[in-house]
């Protein structure tokens, strides 16, 4: 669903003074390249994000990413598509009902049990790289760290089910996603990356490492398509802390950043990313994206602790094509 802040975002592109482009200072500041897409980010519902891995399991500063699993056969927090209903505190997975006038994926707050310093952003957060927050981000959530994350499963009577470490996070590693968990695209031209596109069908996540890869498609100029990996770690990260029921579709607010003294180009850093971001589209699932039944595939998320340097391993490939009507 597009949202309003898309139309605003034409707007701020069909306003800008093209007189700029007489002024060296200032001309870059109608690149094209400023306008075009330029993050996805991960959601959920609202609650969930006290629930699950963010639910505290003493002891909490240890850096371990800590689950209960209510499920007889799955390690999932979520035991029913619809409610939690085994958990301590019920409550309905389902995130609020999408409407164009929405900002961010979750209104209400999505702040985590320990919530000191954390801003709410409404979305999956990727704290593990922030200094400040790095020590509480097996309770923030909601990925892995870039050396890997160790993880500990247990029953609901809280005796030990599974431990082990999960393997490198794909984004933190190759530095592709923020501490508010922003997931950039990469800078490839639209040929480039076509070509990227059309070899990308494997589960290969290497061939994302730079970022979600942008490709004119079948409908350009009525259309395009947006592809990218959810590799075997980060989707067990995310599993843990809750699942996946939303994504978000994000251009640069330009006009903020102006307003801030921050002028293009406008280069995506991780560790320090002063981008600002105006929510354009998002998607919204009426079950976990990323839910597994009980079957190997599943399992060996956790208790194979697959390499992802191997192509195809327990990963997932992404396709969102936007049409413009």
């Amino acid at each position: 669903m597009f949202v309003d802040l898309a139309g605003e975002h034409i707007a701020d592109i069909m306003t800008m003074n093209r007189g700029l482009a007489s002024i060296p200072s200032a001309s870059s500041i109608l690149d094209t390249s400023n306008y075009t897409f330029q993050a996805i980010s991960y959601g959920k519902d609202a609650d969930g994000f006290k629930h699950h891995a963010h639910k505290i399991i003493s002891p909490s500063g240890d850096g371990i990413i800590k689950v209960i699993s209510y499920g007889s056969n799955s390690f999932s927090g979520y035991s029913t598509l619809h409610t939690a209903s085994a958990l301590f505190d019920s409550y309905l997975l389902l995130p609020q009902s999408p409407s164009p006038l929405d900002t961010r994926l979750e209104s209400s707050p999505t702040l985590p049990n320990y919530s000191s310093g954390v801003t709410d952003v409404g979305q999956c957060l990727n704290p593990i790289i922030d200094p400040t927050l790095s020590a509480y981000a097996n309770l923030i959530g909601c990925f892995p760290a870039a050396s890997g994350s160790k993880y500990q499963i247990f029953n609901s009577q809280g005796n030990l089910i599974i431990s082990g470490s999960l393997q490198p996070s794909v984004y933190n590693f190759n530095g592709i996603m923020d501490s508010s968990g922003f997931l950039t695209f990469n800078s490839f031209n639209l040929s480039f990356n076509q070509i990227f596109f059309d070899t990308a069908e494997s589960l290969d996540p290497n061939l994302f490492a730079l970022g979600v890869i942008r490709s004119t498609g079948p409908t350009f100029p009525s259309g395009i398509s947006l592809k990218w990996a959810l590799a075997a770690p980060d989707c067990a990260s995310l599993n843990l802390f809750g699942g996946v029921y939303q994504l978000g579709l994000w251009c640069l607010d330009i006009k903020e950043m102006l307003k801030n003294g921050y002028y293009p180009p406008y280069s995506f850093t991780a560790l320090n990313n002063i981008r600002k971001y105006k929510l354009f589209a998002k998607k919204t699932f009426n079950r976990d994206l990323i839910t597994y039944t009980a079957n190997n595939a599943f399992k060996n998320l956790f208790e194979s602790a697959p390499d992802w340097l191997n192509p195809g391993v327990a990963s997932m490939v992404i396709n969102w094509n936007i049409r413009f009507v």
